[in-house]
């Protein structure tokens, strides 16, 4: 009876491999449909400008304060979307925030795009036609575990400024939007 069963065992978990490994092999064949063949061509790239000087793009800039058990690492990199503008094509930026403990274990990292402020204000129009300028790290000088970063975003055609204060708590949450 034993036999029977553990016979019964093995035989099921070499089918159900088996149907896994189909699957798998069915899943990565390609398929030939005919939306395949009536895809769109990619489109051109653009020669687009870039607002933020080249050197400052990928550089550390890592702030702390005593009276807070954390520092926190900004890097202002090209993000590959791109926004239209009267005068040109300009690529857009994002920001890396990456928060560790003194000890160096990380708390949280999070990327930051301008399209993280639509979801807390009211004027979209402004924030969609603007590149993201500058991130630029705000002292508290207390101890909420919260982090203030002052993000500025320019428009390319009419050079107006606009400055938003994000504070984000410690897990890289967007908390509230000034």
């Amino acid at each position: 009876m034993k036999n029977t069963r553990l016979l019964l065992l093995v035989v099921g978990l070499l089918s159900a491999c088996g149907h896994t490994e189909n699957a798998k092999e069915n899943a990565t064949r390609p398929t030939n449909s005919l939306a395949d063949s009536v895809a769109a061509p990619a489109p051109k790239p653009q020669n687009c400008q870039s607002i933020v000087a080249a050197d400052k793009l990928g550089k550390s800039n890592v702030f702390h304060e005593s009276a807070k058990p954390i520092n926190v690492t900004l890097i202002l990199d090209q993000d590959t979307s791109t926004t239209q503008a009267a005068n040109g094509c300009y690529f857009d930026n994002m920001i890396t925030v990456l928060a560790t403990k003194k000890s160096g274990s990380r708390v949280f990292k999070r990327t930051l795009l301008k399209d993280d402020l639509l979801y807390f204000s009211k004027k979209d129009e402004a924030i969609e036609q603007a590149i993201l300028q500058n991130v630029t790290y705000k002292p508290t000088f207390n101890g909420q575990k919260y982090i203030t970063l002052s993000m500025r975003l320019i428009n390319p055609g009419s050079r107006k400024t606009t400055d938003y204060t994000v504070f984000m708590n410690y897990f890289g949450e967007i908390v509230k939007v000034k």
